[in-house]
């Protein structure tokens, strides 16, 4: 009752938004779900097994007006299904600056729900977050230089990826390091103030090195059957629908 406004995506995933969130902040969230699930804007869901999966949980996203809000609270304290994996704020949604770091969390997050609600239950094998259960948690273990289910005093030197919050579980590791992994290969993170703002939890801005230097998950991202998303969202989701006619038309 707290969301006054909401957006169906595709028919699998829903954009659901306090009144105090502005309208463009609401179909920019909406547009980057929707680049991210179809990646070649043909105006459908690139997987349809994914797209199925999300329905199956009701996959959704909430924008808050902040942490404290009351509808934040009752959400928190009252939400029982399993397809929320993230949520957004309004201080964190900029559709001036897609997906930019620090500006527009918007792909950050909804591609966490999108991975854990979908391509986890999809793929358990490959992209399972529990450890030694998948490709991923074993190319996770590389990237942070060994096996830690808690935050270690000092990542060994070979890490590249060095996530430091001491709330973060090693499930929640692998859904951020996942995040990373596709972010880079899309070049979202080249730019030098991204990559001198990152350095301290993730070394791999730019595709080239990300490719270099993480070849399980270059391999596995790259792998046609997953249909992961490819491109970076740029909040301007324009589908091209082909019209069909009759002779007459």
């Amino acid at each position: 009752g707290y969301f006054t406004k909401y957006v169906n995506v595709l028919d699998c995933f829903g954009i659901y938004a306090e009144s105090s969130i502005s309208d463009a902040k609401v179909l920019h969230a909406a547009a980057i779900a929707a680049e991210l699930l179809d990646n070649d804007e043909d105006g459908e869901v690139d997987d349809q097994e994914l797209k199925d999966e999300l329905m199956d949980h009701d996959a959704l996203m909430p924008i808050f007006s902040s942490e404290w809000s009351q509808a934040a609270n009752n959400f928190m304290n009252n939400y029982q299904g399993d397809g929320v994996s993230a949520v957004l704020f309004n201080n964190e949604v900029d559709p001036n600056n897609p997906g930019f770091w620090s500006q527009d969390a918007s792909v950050e997050e909804i591609l966490h729900t999108i991975n854990h609600v979908g391509h986890v239950n999809m793929h358990p094998s490959i992209f399972g977050i529990q450890a030694n259960s998948s490709v991923m948690s074993d190319a996770m273990d590389i990237a942070r230089g060994g096996q830690f289910f808690n935050v270690p005093n000092n990542y060994p030197e070979e890490a590249w990826y060095h996530y430091d919050d001491w709330t973060c579980d090693y499930e929640c590791m692998a859904i951020e390091y996942l995040y990373w992994c596709i972010v880079s290969h899309m070049g979202i993170l080249s730019d030098t103030q991204t990559c001198n703002g990152i350095d301290n939890e993730w070394e791999l801005c730019t595709p080239e090195l990300f490719e270099s230097t993480d070849v399980a998950m270059f391999a596995m991202l790259t792998d046609f059957q997953y249909k992961l998303p490819q491109l970076a969202p740029d909040g301007n989701y324009c589908p091209s629908l082909a019209i069909v006619g009759d002779a007459n038309g």
